[in-house]
């Protein structure tokens, strides 16, 4: 009888690992073996052909004496400070679909439209908005506006990395965030509501006492998607949108990979800003798991 257990188990364990193991290997091939190599061309002086030259941590050292590099970590801080504006505006929105807004299925429509148009064509569709010959400059100069050419928005680093951080951290995110949120609210238990209403509780009291508690995993997995989505997809909208400029204003580490890598042939300093975004990244991603690990404990 014990025999036969153990030979089941033993079977179960074999067709475990089969079915696992083309898992394994595409994780080996495409991510663990890249992840490394990276970790060893960052020590490198490397242009993406030829033999790599081994020159220890001399690009890290690089790393505190760039411009581009300490622009980029600027860059990314402002980003994240519109991290909780594009968490609390779609969950306020949510909110108040949820409540039965009047043609509500028509607003989730217009605010997911930009989810659907993508990052490449808004920043291009936006670069030629506020461009100097663009027709927002067009307009302000024909209602008289004087020198509304040298508005020049994306021209500006103050203004340009403002624009870039409201149309990839809010809007683009904006559509996505209320129909996620409105999933996650799908589920909250009316008698709640009706016992705020019976308290006497006003609309923004029952948000943040009802809505807000209930939903609070929810909250945390899209604010932890959108410090990713900062980090390491921000790539086509920067480039269709300001090229990183002007100047280094709205450069970003994983933009700078590409800059210095593929355009630079410095494959191996690109690598070096690789490891930082890798890891910011798995930061992230240890924060995330330790929340979710707290949330399943309460």
């Amino acid at each position: 009888m014990n025999g036969n257990r153990k030979k089941s188990l033993t079977s179960e364990g074999r067709d475990a690992w089969i079915l696992i193991l083309p898992l394994l290997v595409l994780m080996i091939v495409f991510i663990l073996i890249p992840v490394m190599s990276n970790f060893y061309y960052s020590m490198t002086k490397w242009k993406g052909i030829g033999t790599p030259e081994f020159i220890g941590l001399r690009n890290y050292s690089k790393l505190l004496t760039d411009e581009r590099f300490f622009s980029a970590l600027k860059t990314m801080g402002t980003l994240i400070l519109y991290i909780p504006l594009g968490v609390l505006l779609p969950l306020i929105i949510a909110a108040i679909l949820r409540d039965g807004l009047k043609g509500w299925k028509f607003f989730r429509s217009i605010l997911f439209l930009p989810n659907i148009l993508g990052a490449v064509i808004l920043g291009t569709l936006f670069s030629v908005l506020f461009s100097q010959v663009g027709p927002l400059i067009q307009f302000l100069s024909s209602i008289g506006v004087e020198d509304a050419v040298r508005i020049n928005l994306l021209g500006k680093s103050r203004t340009a990395i403002q624009i870039l951080s409201l149309l990839f951290v809010v809007w683009l995110r904006l559509g996505f965030g209320c129909i996620y949120f409105l999933a996650a609210m799908g589920g909250i238990d009316n008698s709640y509501y009706d016992a705020a209403k019976i308290d006497g509780a006003g609309w923004w009291q029952t948000f943040f006492r009802v809505t807000v508690p209930s939903v609070s995993f929810a909250i945390q997995f899209f604010t932890v998607l959108a410090f990713i989505e900062v980090f390491a997809r921000m790539y086509s909208m920067i480039f269709s949108l300001t090229g990183g400029g002007p100047g280094y204003a709205t450069y970003t580490l994983e933009f700078g990979v590409y800059r210095i890598g593929f355009i630079g042939f410095q494959r191996g300093y690109a690598s070096a800003w690789a490891v930082v975004l890798f890891l910011f990244c798995a930061i992230i991603a240890l924060v995330q798991i330790r929340l979710i690990r707290k949330s399943e404990a309460a």
